[in-house]
């Protein structure tokens, strides 16, 4: 008896090994495109300024990897929202310049991230 219970040991633990792997769920990204200018100010000083949200119509892109997993064209003034798989994640807008963010997705999480953009 006991050879049978070592036997069925391995193969519990190797069906409980693969369905975890199967387990590891998605969660919400979601956020705005927002987008910094340059303010105008007296000669030799710099400032920038928020524009709350993109007054343009953008597209974002969720990379894993280098590889675009979830791609959404967000109407002005519109929040972007991807349901993925849990890991890390780069997001980048098109519309704008120099558009980034990064954030990670955990199982039924709702990670709120914004995308900046600095127009030059």
């Amino acid at each position: 008896m006991p050879s049978r219970w070592l036997w069925v040991t391995p193969a519990a633990m190797a069906a409980a090994l693969s369905l975890s792997g199967c387990s590891s769920g998605s969660g919400v990204i979601q956020g705005h495109v927002l987008v910094f200018s340059p303010v105008p100010t007296p000669p030799g000083s710099t400032a920038t300024t928020t524009l709350p949200i993109a007054r343009f119509t953008s597209t974002v892109e969720a990379k894993r990897g280098g590889r675009v997993v979830a791609r959404e064209r967000i109407p002005p003034g519109r929040q972007f929202r991807f349901t993925l798989p849990s890991g890390p994640y780069d997001l980048t807008a098109f519309g704008a310049y120099n558009c980034g963010a990064s954030a990670t997705v955990s199982a039924g999480e709702t990670e709120n991230v914004d995308v900046r953009c600095v127009e030059p």
